[in-house]
């Protein structure tokens, strides 16, 4: 409730930020941008087992058109790059991995000069993972799993000229109840306007 509560307020502060903008600086409205982005994603296991915390990273590519002013849509693939393994016994590791996902964004952003600007995002995100538990040399249990969560973060972007530019972000996966860990994801991007 905490994340729902915190992801309400950023709402209403966008958008008050948004009427308050100078409306010389915003993107015009069909615009369409493709960029590719890393992203960092961190997982910390809360169970009583405590399985630790993980950070595999992943790359996406996407498209993001801008619907109303100061309103983007960003529809968005990713794919798994790196895993991430703890060892939790002298004999026993566990890897997290994540295989692939798709999802969209709203995407309400604010000027702050022709080059600066910040955003907030609110969306879902599916996709499949995988955990790998090795104990010893010989003896490996995979679990695999699908994904739905409720994303929201902040973020800023700088336009490099009119026809690039690079933005970073953080954002939370809100967690459903029946879930034990919790998510956070850092990523880094670049964008191309058409």
């Amino acid at each position: 409730m905490v994340a729902l509560r915190d992801m309400k307020r950023l709402s209403v502060l966008m958008l008050i930020l948004m009427q308050l903008s100078n409306k010389a600086y915003a993107e015009q409205v069909g615009d369409v941008y493709v960029g590719v982005s890393y992203a960092q994603t961190t997982t910390k296991d809360e169970s009583p087992k405590n399985l630790g915390t993980y950070r595999p990273t992943a790359t996406s590519i996407g498209v993001s058109v801008v619907a109303l002013p100061n309103l983007a849509l960003d529809l968005y693939a990713l794919a798994g790059l790196n895993d991430s393994t703890n060892r939790l016994t002298p004999n026993a590791t566990m890897t997290a991995q994540i295989n692939n996902g798709y999802g969209f964004y709203l995407h309400p952003y604010l000027a702050l000069s022709n080059s600066w600007s910040i955003y907030a995002k609110l969306g879902r995100q599916f996709g499949s993972q995988e955990t790998r538990m090795r104990i010893a040399t010989t003896q490996t249990t995979l679990t695999q799993t699908t994904f739905a969560h409720t994303v929201y973060g902040i973020g800023v972007s700088y336009n490099i000229n009119d026809k690039w530019g690079i933005s970073t972000d953080y954002a939370k996966s809100q967690r459903i109840p029946s879930e034990m860990t919790h998510t956070s994801t850092i990523g880094v991007g670049l964008r191309y306007k058409y």
